[in-house]
């Protein structure tokens, strides 16, 4: 299956290199969870403040994603 992942902020440095905008595709056995996707992307489950799967917020981390889907993630915002 294949899903598109989208981080941002100080995750993008994670993706692939020359990966465009933020963004990459991933090709992924079926079944594959949130989980599963953040340890191969090397995210810590505390640097996934919010994830969202098609728009949803979603921080299931056993959550099964399927082909076609969008995982966004950002870390936690500071700031003052």
């Amino acid at each position: 299956m294949q899903i598109e992942l989208r981080l941002f902020a100080s995750l993008r440095k994670l993706l692939p290199p020359g990966a465009p905008r933020g963004k990459c595709t991933l090709d992924l056995p079926d079944g594959t969870t949130i989980g599963a996707v953040c340890k191969q992307m090397h995210i810590a489950r505390a640097s996934a403040q919010m994830v969202l799967v098609n728009g949803e917020h979603d921080r299931n981390f056993a959550r099964a994603l399927r082909d076609g889907d969008v995982l966004s993630i950002f870390p936690p915002v500071a700031g003052g």
